[in-house]
């Protein structure tokens, strides 16, 4: 199994205060024969499996309840948890946000994912994100996707997503970064 990837940010601050953020990332399986037996090393659209330890989960491997909705913008960047959740052969995304009023920001995510054995599907998601901390405390409530309108499905409360850190190094660059 081999895989390529790629990921491009940009994040600018205007001089009103207004924040715009673009993220785009892709990637292919060059070679890939572990995809009829598991989704575990497939590029993930709003959750990575994380095989490697690379992220810090605090419910690594939760499928229910809070610990489940922390999300981490890796590999697809999606807010809202869709059907086609894995792309065993290729995935396209682009994550992009905007400022509505001070902390609160409208964003928006698309993309394509490729399976072997179907026809690659077109996704997408919108909501609402309060950037309290950058980076580091975040909300994310989903408005419209796939799933058509998220806030009249049973159970919303399960699709808000946060983003929160806890890591002793990653708190410290809060304090040291330069802020734009």
């Amino acid at each position: 199994m081999e895989r390529s990837l790629g990921t491009l940010e940009l994040r600018t601050l205007t001089e009103n205060n207004r924040q715009y953020n673009l993220r785009l990332f892709a990637g292919a399986f060059l070679y890939n024969n572990t995809y009829q037996d598991t989704d575990f090393f497939s590029f993930a659209l709003d959750r990575p499996t994380d095989y490697l330890f690379d992220y810090n989960y605090l419910g690594r491997s939760e499928e229910a309840g809070l610990l489940s909705q922390q999300l981490i913008v890796a590999e697809g960047g999606f807010k809202s948890q869709l059907e086609s959740a894995f792309a065993n052969q290729w995935i396209t995304t682009a994550n992009a946000s905007t400022t509505i009023w001070r902390y609160i920001m409208a964003y928006g995510d698309m993309g394509l994912v490729a399976n072997r054995t179907e026809t690659p599907k077109f996704v997408y998601d919108s909501g609402i994100r309060l950037n309290l901390v950058e980076d580091y405390f975040e909300l994310y409530f989903p408005i419209y996707s796939n799933k058509g309108w998220e806030i009249a499905q049973p159970n919303y409360d399960q699709s808000i997503r946060f983003i929160v850190t806890l890591s002793p190094n990653t708190l410290l660059k809060l304090f040291t970064r330069r802020w734009y």
